[in-house]
């Protein structure tokens, strides 16, 4: 838009200078020349106004995305985009694709490497406001203490929403506290949710980790740290244009640790080698999770829809 506007600010004013040669010329030379009237160009009729659906591409992830009808910079982000990042947390997914979300991995900082908090543009995680379907999301029981990011602030859990039962997710990367409030400081994330008919889909995610350690303080080997994500939605049509979308997740996940040995030795068998004498990682997670989403019209201009979801998390 910068540009565009640069562009029309040198046009005007080389109109304007050109009108002010020709007008000079003919003040000084009235008597040899006849006044002529100036006939302005005729419009392009192939000139098409500007609808916003232009893509565009930032930086080097190259992701098509419409900017709308608005001014701000919104992310348009499509549900296979989101399926392609080849992890069902939603927060993993948003910070792989917009570079201006940051979804953190602590660990050992209370209940925050259980909910994980998301940042946009660096600011802090309740600066965000994070909307389904335009409607403000609750935001997680659970108050950042400690060394994690956001300390103090208590943010919107985005994994209590399976992945598979969005359409797409609208990211306003800009403050709009004008419009929504204090929260929306750092921007504005919308998730939408499916709106199907008919069809469905299944994913199932599996990996593993193998972790091997040998240094000098000593070695250990651990195998068998697994991650097994099933999920799937399906659609369902009622009336002339009513749906019920249904979308569920299980995910089991084992713990990690990336801990490093402890080399002090024991007080009662000195010289005993290294040894983990603590955990620091991902934590264990057992979920469940479910997610119903519905809609149909009643009249004209009366609607009627709403959507429900429960998550059962054990970490």
């Amino acid at each position: 838009m910068t540009a565009y506007r640069t562009a029309l600010t040198l046009a005007a004013s080389t109109l304007a200078f050109a009108s002010a040669q020709v007008a000079h010329a003919q003040v000084a030379h009235a008597q040899e020349v006849p006044a002529q009237t100036a006939t302005a160009p005729a419009a392009d009729p192939a000139a098409a106004p500007d609808t916003g659906d232009d893509i565009i591409v930032t930086g080097t992830r190259a992701v098509g995305r419409s900017r709308l009808d608005s001014a701000s910079p919104v992310d348009v982000l499509s549900s296979a985009a989101i399926q392609r990042q080849g992890t069902t947390e939603l927060g993993a997914a948003l910070s792989a694709i917009a570079p201006s979300i940051d979804f953190p991995r602590p660990s050992a900082v209370d209940g925050t490497d259980a909910i994980r908090p998301a940042t946009l543009r660096g600011l802090s995680p309740d600066q965000t406001l994070v909307l389904v379907n335009g409607v403000r999301g609750h935001t997680a029981a659970l108050l950042n203490v400690g060394g994690s990011v956001g300390r103090g602030s208590a943010a919107v859990d985005l994994n209590t929403i399976p992945t598979v039962a969005l359409d797409r997710i609208e990211v306003l990367r800009d403050g709009a506290s004008a419009q929504y409030g204090s929260d929306a400081i750092a921007g504005v994330v919308n998730l939408r949710l499916r709106e199907a008919r008919s069809g469905g889909g299944m994913t199932v995610n599996y990996g593993f980790y193998n972790t091997d350690i040998d240094t000098a303080r000593g070695s250990r080997s651990t195998n068998g740290e697994h991650a097994l994500t099933v999920s799937g939605w399906q659609g369902i049509g009622f009336g002339e244009d009513g749906f019920l979308t249904v979308s569920g997740e299980y995910l089991d996940r084992q713990a990690t640790n990336r801990a490093d040995f402890d080399t002090r030795a024991l007080v009662k068998i000195p010289g005993t080698p290294g040894r983990v004498t603590g955990l620091f990682g991902d934590p264990k997670v057992e979920q469940y999770s479910i997610f119903a989403n519905a809609g149909t019209t009643l009249t004209g201009t009366w609607k009627l829809y709403g959507w429900l979801g429960y998550q059962d998390r054990d970490t």
